[in-house]
């Protein structure tokens, strides 16, 4: 059963949100490596949505994690309600080259990516069906 967790786009909310995701991950069967790993990818996440969203958030909706387990794996989904359609294509492109190695030390972007696609497999980033960004991935329980 997906567990859904909704919170603001604030960095006040990443202590208590990567807490929640540790009980969450150690609730559906995941050793404790794999928990911290989760909240790890899970705080990337939520600091990239705070940073980079800033120029486009302006209604102030919640962003959300929702976290199932599928056989052997976890599956997250990332959601943020107010990313552009471009914004997002443009994600999905970045997560694409990121897939392929590290980026430049030297570049602004893209690393953060890249850690993501080191600890979550089948990563992606698509339109969520109520517009903005739908982030999948999936991590080993153990």
């Amino acid at each position: 059963m997906a567990r859904r967790l909704t919170f603001a786009a604030r960095s006040g909310v990443l202590k208590q949100l990567r807490a929640e995701v540790r009980r969450l991950a150690s609730v559906f069967g995941a050793e404790e490596r794999v928990a911290e790993n989760l909240a790890l990818v899970v705080d990337e996440l939520v600091n990239n949505a705070i940073e980079h969203g800033a120029e486009y958030r302006h209604q102030g909706l919640d962003l959300a994690v929702q976290i199932d387990s599928e056989g052997e794996q976890l599956r997250i989904e990332f959601f943020d309600p107010e990313m552009p359609s471009e914004t997002v294509a443009g994600l999905a492109q970045m997560l694409q080259a990121a897939a392929n190695g590290m980026p430049s030390l030297e570049s602004e972007r893209g690393r953060g990516l890249f850690l993501l696609s080191v600890y979550l497999q089948d990563l992606r980033a698509e339109a969520a069906p109520t517009g903005g960004l739908r982030l999948v991935g999936h991590i080993a329980r153990k």
